[in-house]
């Protein structure tokens, strides 16, 4: 045993992996972005105007779900 205590503690993966690119990585030439990815279902063959709709409804009942990925691409 090399510790006190009854476990690990929790780990914040965003917060390692900002970490290691601050200590790691050269940002100067590389600009950071989110994607951000919704995914429903509707009938048919919406329109971008249908699918607006759709994602405002949700967010107004709360029922949206999404995820982000936040990286680093060359600038």
């Amino acid at each position: 045993m090399t510790g006190k205590g009854s476990g690990r503690r929790k780990e914040d993966i965003n917060k390692i992996r900002n970490n290691w690119d601050s200590v790691f990585n050269n940002k100067k030439d590389k600009q950071l972005i989110t994607e951000v990815t919704i995914t429903f279902n509707m009938k048919g063959n919406p329109t971008l105007y249908d699918m607006k709709k759709e994602v405002e409804k949700m967010c107004k009942e709360n029922k949206i779900v999404c995820t982000t990925v936040t990286k680093y691409i060359n600038a």
